[in-house]
């Protein structure tokens, strides 16, 4: 389907968009290309048509890699971030929001306009910031701070909150109904 898909016009699938980027060398079983700014927003554009599925968001020190698919063809595109920030990809795909927060407890890496910058995984307990980035000691362990819930409202709210582990999500969290 011309224009259709994660590429550019005229091409489908994600084949468009490693083809404008540079690819990198001797990745497989996918084809990976090191993605512009440009051509990492007009992926999460995609995302947000749905034209395109998220696999997977990940990083690694300065960088960070988005998994692709459309129908069986699947691809990864990789973003230098030299200052320390990428486009953000959960503000206009949700599921995204929880990979990005977590990247960033984890390298320090900050998604530029995202909806949700609570922490994920690093509540101030670890006794360093970012340790898999360029970590560095936190000065102290101070209690941590009330964790900023997302507020709810409405008639018959009802809270119930479940964990340390919940058989179906596998983390804790409160049930809103």
């Amino acid at each position: 389907m011309p224009g259709g898909g994660c590429g550019v016009r005229g091409m489908s699938a994600l084949v468009g968009l490693i083809a404008d980027g540079v690819p990198a060398p001797s990745h497989r079983p996918w084809p990976r290309t090191m993605a512009t700014t440009e051509q990492w927003r007009r992926a999460t554009a995609a995302l947000a048509e749905g034209r395109c599925s998220l696999l997977s968001l990940w990083a690694e020190p300065k960088t960070v890699h988005m998994a692709l698919r459309e129908g069986s063809d699947v691809a990864v595109l990789t973003l230098v971030c030299p200052g320390d920030t990428f486009p953000s990809v959960g503000a206009h795909h949700a599921p995204a929001i929880r990979l990005e927060r977590a990247i960033g407890d984890l390298y320090g890496l900050v998604p530029e306009g995202a909806l949700d910058t609570r922490p994920w995984l690093d509540h101030g307990r670890w006794g360093v910031a970012h340790p898999l980035g360029e970590s560095r000691p936190e000065p102290s362990l101070t209690p941590a701070a009330a964790y900023p819930f997302l507020p709810v409202e409405g008639e018959g709210l009802h809270q119930i909150p479940v964990g340390p582990v919940h058989a179906g999500i596998i983390e804790p969290g409160h049930f809103r109904f």
